[in-house]
């Protein structure tokens, strides 16, 4: 443990006494703005030993309610320091700003930006479904300047805070279409090198759209929730299912738990890699079956 975190601690034992044990003490940093989870009295305490312990914080918020929604915003409630809501924050080299309550943004998703962004490659076709801010999308595109990148976002609010990331980071790369990602993806048939799905909540409804977009040998991102105890095999069956419904091979190359969800379910994300169309096996002895009755016949 930090010192930061330590000094932490030992202000909130000091703050909330017997309520310790029962607060909700973690919080996320966004540039200037902490974001936590307690209210009221406990919230203030929270933010006060926050904003002692972290001098670059000068505004403190309080989750009032779930992401919901098809825009998956959250509201929030001041708690302490400067009212103001636009972030203005950095992740693995890029910029980014965005109004917290008109857009959807997790910076507990900047290890899979990181890795994401490390296993792409250079001149790679790709699209980021529910491109949100622009983070996937821009932190790709920096890392390859020969890429091509389509960042699909439905929420105007976070259309307009792409348009503005983009600027800021000179990723001029990146293309932003405002639309619903399932109609936009699927007409861009056999063209993607790579999809990302950062949409857990419902992203089995448009994988078959993601297929759709894939050339061979594409790579999907594919993230979804699964039973803590086996959390990969629900969504890997759904997933070659999917595809071999499709005529598409789907080989699951990479997979990794990204955060606790709740006490039973487990965020997670698979790495799957799109075969090119192939015959079934039972078409292909089928195909056998005639050719041999043909050569009987001849």
């Amino acid at each position: 443990m930090d010192k930061t975190q330590s000094n932490y601690r030992e202000l909130l034992r000091k703050g909330l006494k017997d309520e310790y044990d029962s607060a909700v003490r973690g919080y996320d940093v966004l540039g200037s703005i902490a974001i936590i989870g307690e209210q009221g009295r406990k919230g203030r305490i929270i933010a006060d030993a926050v904003m002692r312990v972290n001098k670059n914080v000068k505004t403190v918020v309080s989750k009032a309610g779930a992401v919901k929604g098809k825009y998956r915003k959250r509201e929030f409630e001041f708690v302490a320091g400067e009212r103001n809501f636009i972030a203005d924050y950095k992740e693995n080299g890029c910029a980014f700003r965005f109004d917290i309550r008109k857009t959807f943004f997790s910076p507990r998703l900047s290890f899979e930006r990181k890795r994401i962004t490390e296993l792409s490659k250079d001149r790679e076709h790709v699209v980021v479904m529910f491109a949100g801010i622009g983070p996937f999308a821009i932190e790709i595109a920096k890392k390859n300047k020969g890429s091509e990148i389509i960042a699909v976002e439905l929420n105007k609010d976070s259309y307009r805070y792409m348009l503005e990331n983009i600027r800021i980071n000179k990723t001029a790369n990146v293309e932003p279409i405002l639309g619903d990602a399932k109609s936009v993806v699927e007409g861009m048939a056999d063209w993607a090198d790579r999809v990302v799905m950062p949409l857990p909540m419902s992203a089995e409804r448009f994988l078959g759209s993601a297929i759709t977009a894939a050339r061979n040998g594409c790579v999907i991102h594919y993230y979804s929730f699964g039973d803590s105890s086996d959390p990969f095999s629900e969504s890997g069956k759904m997933a070659r299912a999917r595809a071999k419904d499709m005529g598409f091979t789907a080989r699951v190359v990479g997979k990794r738990v990204v955060r606790p969800y709740s006490k039973n379910r487990s965020e997670v994300v698979l790495d799957i890699r799109i075969g090119k169309k192939s015959k079934s096996k039972k078409d292909k002895n089928e195909i056998k079956k005639r050719k041999k009755n043909k050569e009987i016949k001849e």
